[in-house]
């Protein structure tokens, strides 16, 4: 029985030593913690939300000059019945 311990336990700390090598010497998980993917989903739902203000913002502000400037077919059409008007004032 003594013999069997002679071997088995220096055989056994051999394999154990191996295993640790190998997994210490192993490369490592290079996936994305769970911290890295939340704060990835941070970000795209924070540069989407500022996209749609901004679109929002672009919307508001083209309806607003929309109301408040005429168009250009409007002034040209005003322009030319101005130019009218004087020729036939002078006629």
């Amino acid at each position: 029985m003594g013999e069997l311990l002679l071997v088995l336990l220096p055989a056994i700390v051999l394999a154990a030593l191996i295993w640790g090598l190998a997994t210490a010497l192993s490369p490592r998980d290079s996936g994305v913690s769970d911290a890295e993917k939340y704060q990835r989903d941070l970000a795209e739902r924070s540069a989407r939300h500022y996209a749609a203000q901004v679109q929002a913002a672009t919307a508001a502000r083209a309806r607003l000059e929309a109301i408040t400037r005429p168009s250009q077919n409007a002034q040209a059409m005003h322009s030319d019945l101005a130019a009218t008007r004087k020729y036939t004032e002078r006629l």
